[in-house]
């Protein structure tokens, strides 16, 4: 398995990498002389039913970030892309799966998490054929598994097919992006996949049947998130712009999971998406309050190192090395882990 993001590469990717603004970028800075002045924040998205779009749906950014501060929000299409725009500074904030954020700060990325942005539970699930006579993890050997490499699904199949004693030589994983699986899933030239919404729907609309979800892994103590990463000098610059965000994404979060029919009708509208799609990204949204983050099982308080997520890194960091993915363990993860901006919320 060929590294995606060696040091050199890491850099030539930021140095050439084309992110456009999405449509609708908001400048909200002042104009004349006092623009020079204004600050500003480049905000990440996946172009999905996240906090972020919610933001710009509801023209919120004025208030979240300040009437002085212009909010780019950026279009980014998988989590290397994350890690090259903010080692380029292209990027200041953006949500990223647990994998690709690891194998950022390995390569030397000043970068670290600030927030537990989603407990991952059902949103990622091993799905197989449903003819395939298949019921548990252990019927996959031999059998061929379509999963896009260096993810988070990435790491829960190795690690799922650990806990049925299935090791990587007994089945065959092909790297498949996302957008190639439900089409090869149709020819049925897979026999599994492991993947994520909305991918995971249209297989199991196709007769997929789901045998594994990554939060059967916490019964194994690991934690399958997504972490909001913050370029290390963005944060030490505008702390108080990382804490606005984090602070409306509480507010975002629960609006998500206590009005959805308000969601529904403002997502739909803007992403020109069906009711559907945004239906079933609430349904599989798990954010994790500021207060449950402060505990040892997640982030834990400000310099606690033997936490939750630190312990499912450093398993993650391994995985990682002994496939080829990074060539050398972090000497210290905790550099990766900020739960400073936790705390504030929580206090």
């Amino acid at each position: 398995m060929k590294l995606n993001l060696s040091r050199r590469e890491f850099h030539l990717a930021s140095a050439h990498m084309l992110l456009a603004s999405s449509a609708g970028t908001l400048l909200l800075g002042a104009s004349g002389p006092a623009a020079a002045q204004a600050r500003s924040v480049k905000l990440g998205t996946f172009g999905a039913i996240d906090a972020q779009n919610y933001i710009r749906a509801k023209n919120m950014a004025a208030k979240t970030f300040g009437a002085g501060t212009s909010a780019d929000f950026v279009t980014v299409r998988a989590g290397s892309e994350v890690i090259a725009a903010m080692a380029g500074g292209s990027l200041d904030m953006c949500n990223i799966g647990s994998s690709p954020m690891m194998v950022g700060y390995a390569n030397g990325l000043k970068a670290s998490m600030v927030y537990v942005y989603k407990n991952i539970v059902d949103s990622e699930c091993l799905v197989v054929q449903g003819n395939s006579g298949i019921t548990t993890v252990a019927g996959l050997k031999g059998k061929k598994i379509g999963l896009p490499f260096n993810t988070s699904v990435h790491f829960a199949a190795v690690a799922a097919l650990k806990t049925a004693g299935i090791g990587l030589a007994d089945v065959q994983l092909i790297n498949m992006r996302a957008d190639q699986i439900a089409s090869a899933w149709q020819r049925r030239e897979i026999d599994a996949s492991y993947i994520w919404v909305p991918v995971l729907p249209r297989l199991t609309e196709d007769g997929g049947k789901i045998i594994f979800k990554t939060g059967d892994l916490n019964k194994n103590n690991l934690l399958i998130f997504d972490g909001l990463l913050v370029r290390d000098e963005f944060k030490q610059k505008s702390p108080d712009l990382v804490l606005a965000f984090l602070k409306d994404y509480e507010q975002i979060a629960r609006t998500f999971k206590q009005e959805p029919k308000e969601v529904v009708e403002t997502m739909t509208k803007f992403l020109n998406v069906d009711e559907a799609a945004v239906m079933r990204s609430l349904n599989t949204f798990y954010p994790v309050p500021a207060r449950e983050q402060l505990q040892s099982h997640w982030m834990g308080k400000p310099g606690e190192k033997d936490t939750g997520v630190l312990k499912t890194l450093q398993t993650q960091a391994q995985f990682l090395l002994e496939s080829a993915q990074i060539s050398a363990m972090p000497k210290d993860l905790s550099g990766l882990v900020d739960s400073s901006f936790v705390a504030k919320m929580a206090a």
